[in-house]
């Protein structure tokens, strides 16, 4: 039996009853008290317990991932960079070329056939230009595909388009697009599930790429204070390496998956969500469906047309679903018949609508009435009328906040325009009426750090530092249970993890600041010094 001792510092208990505490006794694992106040000298009131001297540092619940795409992390490590700043050089399309050419010189390149580039983002450049396949041949000879910042649009150069055999005559199918210069010929430019008949049919046994990258990922979370991470749309192949992995005991930190696709539903196996148990720090948690796109790529599907539409479309222009109405039913009437919680990826407000639509009729066709909680990933754009139609479905939402400082200024001027933009990730409006949310970096789309999701849920500051929609910040103390106790019972956790109480898991991160103190544009700066993960270490700076 081990007992630990946490105490002289802030601890922030995410409890509303009670917000802090003096000390937490941890044994085995587990918090066996909560101390609201000590009645004299710390360590010689339990002397059978290793002190841990906080050092006024703040000690707050582990943070846990409301989405993202752990996995994926582990195949960008092998992936070129394309992002800009900060995360990246790419500031415009001359430098991205020259960035991936600088790159290409790094012999980790050498022996790949096809090359993957990620991150591109025409939103920051200044003439928004996308770059072309013309711009990617000046890169290399070799096929190469380069993702857009958001996963949902790719740029293929001339030799993959070659390899695939697509010709100037392609004709994408109701789920994707292309781009196309005047003279009608392709820029190389493909949207959504259109990148499949690109991209090659079959994938070289990427095993070796997660046993060798598993470490430095799970190190990207744990150091930013993660002790639950999300793998927010697992193929089945994927499943099968992860579960490997964790058998292994390569997986440190929880991780929790919502599969994709055929060949899934058999993974799903416990009749009640609460029920799903970690085995080896891995489970699946349910499944996962895309409706619509990207707003800053502009294939979410929007209610209202785009402000700028992408070149190639008019003035009408609102994004595409992926689903139709039928289509979608039989998968959620199936989802909540096997009373499986569902991630229902929703950018765009027509998309949010056919969410609340069909789930609300799945649920009275069904006749079931166990709280499954599904969740509205992203919700970027979501209305106050949909909210409260949210609220009466018991629909819970991960809003990706971070937009408003990576997109914010763009969606202003050329996405959404600026009356919509204001509202994206309306959190204020979903706190009046009392919907649990919590918040994600959709990561490797944006860089996982649940402190800087605190910093945009309470700044909404824009990088030019302007303030996107001043009424829908949220206090600090609010975000801080968006990225604890909301997102824990999110994922029916609620009674094992996100709040330091008696009986939950001693997951833990300790900070060097108090993100409730400090002037709240500092916020993003707070540093996180340690990791615990059911009362051990996983991180120390």
């Amino acid at each position: 039996m081990s007992r630990e001792l946490y105490y002289n510092g802030t601890i922030l208990t995410a409890v509303d009853a009670f917000p802090k505490a003096a000390g937490i006794l941890v044994e085995d694992g587990r918090i066996l008290e909560v101390i609201r106040e000590f009645d004299g000298e710390a360590e010689r009131l339990y002397p059978d317990a290793k002190p841990v001297d906080l050092q006024g540092k703040t000690l707050v619940p582990g943070f846990i991932d409301g989405h993202s795409h752990f996995l994926q992390n582990i195949l960008e490590l092998k992936q070129l960079n394309a992002k800009p700043a900060p995360l990246g050089e790419a500031n415009s399309v001359e430098e991205l070329i020259k960035t991936l050419k600088e790159q290409l010189n790094d012999p980790v390149y050498a022996d790949q056939e096809y090359l993957h580039a990620r991150g591109y983002d025409e939103a920051v450049y200044p003439d928004h230009r996308i770059p072309t396949r013309f711009d990617l041949d000046q890169v290399t000879t070799k096929p190469l595909v380069l993702d857009h910042a958001s996963g949902h649009n790719s740029v293929f150069n001339s030799a993959a388009l070659a390899l695939a055999n697509i010709t100037d005559d392609y004709e994408p199918g109701p789920d994707g697009s292309v781009g196309r210069f005047e003279d009608g010929t392709l820029t190389g430019l493909f949207h959504e599930n259109a990148r499949r008949d690109v991209l090659p049919k079959t994938k070289a046994d990427i095993w070796e790429e997660f046993e060798q990258g598993i470490e430095q990922v799970t190190l990207l979370y744990s150091s930013k204070g993660v002790t639950t991470a999300q793998d927010g749309a697992t193929p089945r192949e994927w499943h099968d390496y992860v579960q490997r992995l964790a058998e292994e005991g390569k997986l440190k930190i929880d991780l929790v998956s919502y599969v994709l696709g055929e060949g899934t539903d058999e993974l799903i196996t416990a009749k009640e969500p609460q029920n799903y148990a970690y085995k080896n720090h891995y489970r699946v948690a349910g499944k996962k469906f895309f409706l619509d796109g990207s707003p800053q790529a502009k294939t979410a599907w929007l209610t209202k047309p785009y402000h700028i539409p992408p070149e190639g479309r008019d003035e009408t222009y609102r994004g595409y679903g992926i689903y139709t109405d039928e289509q979608l039913l039989l998968l959620f009437e199936e989802a909540i018949r096997n009373h499986w919680q569902i991630n229902v990826h929703t950018n765009g407000d027509e998309a949010i609508e056919q969410l609340i639509r069909v789930y609300g009729e799945a649920l009275k066709k069904t006749g079931v009435t166990q709280d499954l909680r599904p969740v509205s990933i992203h919700c970027q754009t979501v209305r106050e009328d949909q909210l409260d139609r949210i609220k009466e479905l018991g629909i819970l939402v991960s809003f990706f906040v971070d937009h408003t400082y990576y997109w914010g200024d763009y969606h202003a001027s050329a996405v959404l325009g600026e009356e919509r933009a204001v509202r994206i990730s309306p959190l204020a409006s979903a706190i009046r009426r009392g919907i649990s949310f919590s918040l994600h970096q959709d990561t490797p789309v944006t860089s996982q750090n649940p402190l800087f999701a605190i910093h945009n849920a309470v700044n909404r500051k824009t990088r030019s530092g302007r303030v996107l929609g001043e009424e829908y910040r949220i206090s600090a103390w609010e975000a801080l249970k968006a990225v604890t106790i909301q997102a824990a019972y999110q994922l029916f956790e609620e009674k094992e993890k996100g709040s330091i109480e008696a009986g939950k898991r001693a997951d833990f991160a300790i900070l060097d600041k108090n993100p409730l103190t400090v002037p709240a544009d500092t916020i993003k700066d707070i540093q996180v010094v340690e990791t615990i993960k059911d009362g051990c270490t996983i991180y120390r700076k």
